[in-house]
């Protein structure tokens, strides 16, 4: 075998050297180099797993945070409909209580001017027969103390309307 190792011009001395030189270089490789190169990929691999574990709890948080907003929401415009539809029933109530009290009011109103009316008038008729009374009673007197003829007493009759302020019957 030396002899085959001769013919293909190995020299074993610098074989042996070559291999002693890569055992050091590869020592010295995996010493100062490549551990450290293996550290920082580890820790760029945990950076990276910890960096998609965070996103994926925002993604989880942000998901449960804009089904609390929806619900929230829902709730709101649950509330604020309610709300509004209290609002048109009292407003509804308000006005039908405003019509009715309104319509009373009227109502007590338009009986107070009947009555009033009713009694100015009774006054009226009351003071014009108690004139007319008077009236009466005056032209009786002058009557019984004197005989009047019909002229006179149609006369008399026209003074007392006048005095009266009635106008006479046709």
């Amino acid at each position: 075998m030396s002899d085959l190792i001769t013919k293909l011009g190995i020299d074993w001395k610098l074989l042996l050297f070559q291999i002693i030189n890569f055992l050091i270089l590869l020592w010295v490789l995996k010493r100062y180099a490549y551990k450290p190169i293996l550290n920082a990929l580890e820790s760029r691999r945990r950076k990276i797993a910890k960096s998609l574990e965070q996103a994926g709890r925002i993604e989880v948080e942000s998901k449960q945070l804009q089904a609390e907003k929806e619900g929230v929401l829902k709730n709101a415009r649950m509330q604020a409909s309610a709300i509004l539809e209290d609002a048109r029933k009292g407003a509804t109530e308000f006005l039908a209580t405003s019509r009715e009290q309104a319509k009373a009011e009227a109502a007590a109103m338009l009986v107070a001017t009947r009555q009033e009316a009713e009694r100015a008038k009774d006054e009226i008729v009351n003071s014009a027969r108690a004139d007319i009374s008077d009236l009466v009673v005056s032209a009786t007197a002058k009557v019984i103390r004197v005989k009047l003829d019909p002229a006179t007493e149609r006369r008399l009759i026209e003074d007392a309307v006048k005095s009266a302020n009635l106008k006479e019957a046709p």
